[in-house]
């Protein structure tokens, strides 16, 4: 009797590993953190979605194999994990990553671009890189850039001015002035300047146009003769030290205004 209840009970020590075991083999995550191009914080009570999706058919609803729901997220970035059933993946198929942050019933991000994962080559864990809904994105730090010129060197005179206006022209026919900043004892080049503390209004959906004038002796000296010149691609407003306006002035003698 002793015997038989020593084997059953080493026939269910052996079950209940072999069962963990299984467990084990086919529990898998992945991970990374999602990202929006700038250090952000985030409303009271926003709610970070990061779902793992297979979307290996391009005519059917793609099918979840799991999410992790980050509730009270204070800022991006912001790390997340998502466990799944390894057992489900097939190396034939395609998995990808998708995000997306609300707050109070709101979309506020959400990723534009594929992030492909474990299948086909690419990484078992990858950031997801969102984008805000909101086409206009209110940039917190002042924005940047700087100005050159291959027509000047040494120092500019000390009654240089520099003036600077940023206009959106999405619409031809409707110039809209963006932004405009006044700067003196410019030095010499390259010129570095920083547009306004308030706070800039920048769509990655339209175009733009920089014009910058440099006058002293009473005179308009330097500037951006050619419109196509002018044209300057801001997607989004910049981080830090990148400086996104960069731009060449050149003589008004030499160039004038087309």
């Amino acid at each position: 009797m002793r015997r038989l209840f020593r084997t059953a009970t080493a026939a269910l020590v052996l079950v209940a590993a072999l069962s963990a075991m299984a467990s084990c083999a086919s529990s898998d995550s992945v991970s990374g953190e999602v990202r929006f191009h700038r250090d952000v914080e985030l409303p009271a009570g926003a709610t970070v979605t990061v779902t793992l999706r297979d979307t290996s058919l391009a005519d059917a609803s793609a099918i979840e194999l799991g999410r992790d729901v980050i509730v009270d997220a204070g800022r991006l970035p912001l790390r997340f994990r998502i466990e799944f059933d390894g057992s489900e993946i097939d190396s034939r198929n395609e998995y990808t990553l998708s995000a997306r942050v609300e707050a109070d019933g709101e979309l506020l991000y959400i990723n534009d671009t594929v992030h492909p994962v474990i299948t086909g080559g690419n990484p078992r864990n990858s950031d997801v890189r969102v984008i805000s809904v909101n086409p206009f994105d209110q940039c917190v730090e002042p924005l940047p850039g700087r100005i050159h010129s291959g027509f000047w060197d040494g120092d500019l005179p000390d009654d240089a001015v520099l003036e600077i206006r940023l206009w959106d022209v999405s619409e031809p026919s409707e110039r809209v002035l963006v932004v405009e900043g006044r700067f003196e004892d410019l030095g010499r080049f390259p010129i570095h300047f920083e547009l306004p503390h308030e706070g800039v209004e920048i769509s990655r959906h339209h175009r733009y146009e920089l014009e910058a004038e440099i006058w002293f002796d009473g005179e308009l000296q330097l500037h951006i003769p050619n419109p196509d010149w002018r044209r300057t691609v801001l997607p989004f407003c910049p981080d830090g030290d990148e400086l996104s306006i960069v731009n060449d002035v050149f003589p008004v003698s030499e160039f004038p205004a087309e």
